[in-house]
């Protein structure tokens, strides 16, 4: 739950440590529970063309390494307890780095709860090792 998410932190303010009647809501902390499931849900799914074919992206999901996430709440809503989260995303940059081979990508990610409020805007990027792409 919420409390407990926040309490691992050690955060004290009783708006994110406090009885859910009076309206607790999630730490920005939170953001990295659903990031991150939404890192490992989407990227293996997508699909792009190469030499006039379909395929997908990630050939091989465990090589899918979490590289970093970029945070902006403007505009949104705070999560409150019992929000619906979903979680839609395009991709941004891709580069690959010949050095190790390691094709890096960047998701462009947005939540929205469940009345279609913006909740969390987050640029996410992973690595894919070689062999995975």
């Amino acid at each position: 739950n919420l409390v407990n998410f926040a309490n691992c932190f050690g955060i004290t303010d009783s708006k994110y440590v406090g009885p859910e009647e009076e309206g607790v809501i999630a730490c920005h902390a939170y953001a990295n529970a659903y990031t991150i499931k939404s890192l490992y849900t989407l990227a293996p799914g997508a699909k792009f063309v190469q030499n006039g074919e379909e395929r997908m992206l990630v050939k091989n999901p465990r090589m899918i390494l979490h590289a970093g996430n970029k945070y902006n709440w403007e505009g949104c809503v705070d999560v409150k307890p019992g929000d619906k989260l979903t979680a839609t995303a395009k991709f941004g940059k891709v580069w690959l780095v010949e050095a190790n081979m390691m094709l890096f990508v960047e998701l462009i990610t947005k939540i929205k709860n469940q009345n279609n409020e913006p909740v969390c805007n987050v640029v996410v990027t992973a690595g894919i090792r070689k062999g995975g792409y």
